[in-house]
């Protein structure tokens, strides 16, 4: 049978003309989804709000639902991060970010001889390179506060984490320190179109006029989503879709998700 249609003589000429003319366009590429997932977890057993590790299940579960290509994790664990990773995916590393003692100068421990305390970033790509260390600027408490950063084994995108200071004026300078100098330090591109983001529970609020103001952290070219309490993502060079917040019963905060595109 004969298929219908432009003989074969006349239909490459035919095709070439109306590209020319524009009334044959290639399809645009799809934009990619970029997922970014926040949770603390109070799991070092030593604040009240601690529930016996369960809200480690909790974020395990939360995490295969939202399907984050981007996990930060605060108060938790070490001994955490493999069952919150391997919920990530199974290409899936993490970095953490030791918070230490003063007046020890020492690992802060968590209870029941579960590990070292502090934040971890989750990159569902894997990591081709990490750091991870504490600030400068620190409160006369004796917890001093840590970052970590990742760069992504695939992409290219650099993701850090962060728990910052409870005393507003130490948490500002804190995250002035991360953001952006700490975060760029790990981008070997230097390029000004590399993605970052910086997520975490910086201890700080959206509060127009107030020398706290989380919104005094974010540098030029970079733009701010949060909560609408202490919880945080600040990123460069990703197309803003939408945030959500979902309830947790074994913490005293929810999670907090943005997608992006790029």
């Amino acid at each position: 049978m004969r298929r219908m249609g432009l003989p074969r003589a006349t239909a490459g000429p035919v095709l070439a003309v109306l590209l020319l003319c524009g009334l044959v366009t290639a399809p645009a590429s799809a934009a990619t989804a970029f997922k970014v997932l926040q949770m603390n977890l109070c799991n070092s057993g030593a604040a009240g709000c601690y529930q016996g590790g369960s809200a480690v299940d909790e974020a395990v579960a939360m995490i295969q639902r939202r399907v984050p290509d981007v996990v930060s994790v605060n108060e938790v664990c070490l001994s955490d991060l493999p069952r919150l990773t391997a919920a990530v995916g199974a290409t899936a590393e993490y970095q953490f970010a030791f918070a230490r003692r003063k007046s020890t100068n020492t690992d802060i421990e968590c209870s029941a001889g579960r590990g070292a305390y502090g934040s971890g970033i989750i990159v569902k790509e894997g990591i081709r390179t990490s750091g991870q260390n504490t600030y400068t600027a620190q409160d006369s408490g004796d917890e001093v506060r840590a970052w970590a950063c990742a760069l992504s084994e695939v992409r290219g995108f650099t993701a850090c984490t962060t728990h910052l200071s409870t005393t507003g004026a130490t948490a500002l300078a804190q995250c002035k320190e991360l953001v952006p100098a700490t975060v760029l330090s790990h981008d070997p591109t230097g390029s000004a179109t590399t993605r970052h983001v910086v997520v975490g529970d910086l201890n700080l609020r959206y509060s127009p006029g107030s020398a706290t103001n989380a919104q005094n952290c974010v540098p030029s070219g970079w733009f701010r989503k949060g909560d609408g309490d202490v919880q945080h993502v600040i990123a460069r060079t990703l197309t803003f879709v939408s945030t959500q917040e979902y309830a947790m019963y074994r913490t005293d905060h929810p999670a907090f998700v943005v997608n992006y595109t790029f």
